[in-house]
């Protein structure tokens, strides 16, 4: 089973090429704002560096969200015309659980660890969510959700150490230095090139699912945003909800 990850939920542009959980190819660039520009030409490296067709693909796995409100549309609209031009099935991918999936898959978590993946979400929040790793399952403990840093030190009362995972976790890092918080022992943050986002889990998690049966309805699939999408209306000073 061939599949295309698509990966467009934080400053990570990238997409992958997986075969029956074979990596055959994943590339990718790390810069803001460029994933309008750079997302197709990088999807057709993939393809060229693996013979591969649209025509080819078993299906198409998206990066759902939560994560940056340009990025989760720009990388579901390419998924989506991909998808109706070859008829493919598109299977979302919960962008925490892919970060998840890539923390096992990297050896930074085992079978039986906690991995508690951040994205930063602005100001002093971050998405986050809880995941209990079961060999290459991952049990959803807590869902995504919006938090602050201060409200993700008392989400889980457990003793577990976490690994954290994600952009957010410069953030929490951050905030742990600045209240000295004396269990941060419990928070493991391994080195940044482990604990971005990738395609690749993106990929993997979706070829499990379609294994499944799993897939989503192209005309009705929305980013999972987590929390509303306002914008500043500058002259009027006042937020507006999209």
């Amino acid at each position: 089973m061939r599949i295309l990850g698509i990966e467009t939920a934080t400053d990570i542009c990238a997409s992958a090429i997986v075969d029956n959980a074979n990596v055959l190819v994943e590339r990718s660039v790390q810069a803001p704002h460029l994933h309008s520009e750079r997302l197709i030409s990088i999807i057709d490296e993939c393809f060229h560096r693996t013979q591969t067709s649209i025509g080819t693909l078993d299906g198409i796995a998206i990066s759902i969200g939560p994560g940056s409100f340009t990025g989760l549309r720009i990388g579901l609209s390419v998924a989506k015309g991909l998808a109706f031009s070859c008829t493919k099935p598109v299977v979302a991918v919960p962008t925490l659980e892919a970060l998840a999936e890539h923390a096992y898959r990297q050896g930074a978590a085992q079978a039986g660890d906690m991995v508690f993946p951040m994205i930063d979400a602005r100001r002093d929040e971050v998405y986050a969510a809880v995941y209990l790793i079961n060999g290459n399952k991952h049990e959803e403990v807590i869902p995504p959700c919006s938090l602050t840093v201060h409200e993700c030190i008392n989400l889980i009362k457990r003793e577990e150490k976490f690994i954290i995972m994600g952009d957010g976790a410069v953030k929490f890092q951050e905030y742990l230095q600045k209240v000295e918080l004396e269990q941060s022992s419990r928070y493991i943050v391994p080195p940044q090139d482990l604990r971005i986002c990738s395609a690749v889990a993106v990929a993997l998690l979706g070829e499990r699912k379609l294994v499944d049966n799993v897939v989503n309805d192209l005309e009705t699939l929305e980013p999972l945003y987590v929390k509303d999408f306002y914008t500043l209306v500058k002259s009027q000073h006042r937020k507006v909800k999209i």
